[in-house]
């Protein structure tokens, strides 16, 4: 079974995810997932989204892409609208639009990340204790056990738990959970799950970093953020 590679929110910091694959034994042919939120905050979202659909890696629907989604249509039409303005003003949205000439180049980008998942299992991928993975942006929960749910309530409560809720760790007995989404001081880690979200972007904090998990070995590699 070869490793897979999970890696943290990029937010926008393309320098440092590539000097963080560069990091990875065999780079050029790893197998890499991405917990989303790939966009906002830093400075490059356009460069992250094009590196990772030009690779054709996997990559999981952040709350930053969803809010990227909703607002595409308002953006220079509606400058007031309050989906836009959610997504200026709580999710950073500015640095993601400037990287952009226009609406219209940020077509493509957004069409794609309406392809994206809100979670990934690996069955081939198992811990030793035989869990097989499970990506996500956010942690699954007690909401896992409504995933295949034909209610629309059921549904809407899966989609808010994995891409906004926090803190809401649960042992789903059959999976090991990888997500971000909530910044850590260091890698959270237990028998069921993991958080890998180091705030890479926030370089206010002390020691901000862009963090990828290998699985099944669990071992962390990490890069300080090098954005100019």
């Amino acid at each position: 079974m070869e490793n897979i590679y999970i890696i943290g929110d990029v937010h926008g910091c393309y320098e440092t995810l590539l000097a963080l694959i560069e990091q990875f034994p065999n780079k050029q042919n790893s197998k890499i997932c991405f917990v989303g939120d790939l966009v906002d905050r830093g400075t490059n979202s356009k460069d992250v989204i094009e590196f990772v659909r030009s690779n054709n890696y996997d990559c999981i629907l952040g709350n930053h892409e969803y809010l990227m989604i909703e607002s595409y249509p308002f953006i220079n039409v509606d400058t007031q609208n309050e989906l836009l303005q959610r997504w200026i003003h709580k999710g950073g949205a500015l640095s993601t639009i400037h990287n952009y000439k226009d609406k219209d180049e940020m077509f493509e980008d957004v069409e794609y990340l309406k392809t994206l998942p809100l979670y990934i299992e690996y069955k081939n991928h198992k811990t030793e204790d035989r869990r097989y993975l499970v990506v996500s942006h956010s942690a699954v929960g007690k909401a896992w056990e409504l995933r295949n749910s034909t209610n629309e309530e059921d549904k809407k409560t899966f989609e808010t738990q994995l891409l906004w809720s926090r803190y809401k760790h649960c042992d789903n007995s059959e999976i090991f959970n990888v997500y971000g989404h909530t910044i850590q001081d260091e890698v959270y880690i237990n028998e069921y799950n993991a958080n890998i979200d180091l705030g890479c972007y926030k370089k206010e904090i002390q020691n901000p970093r862009l963090c990828a998990l290998e699985f099944p070995s669990m071992k962390i590699y990490t890069q300080e953020n090098i954005e100019k």
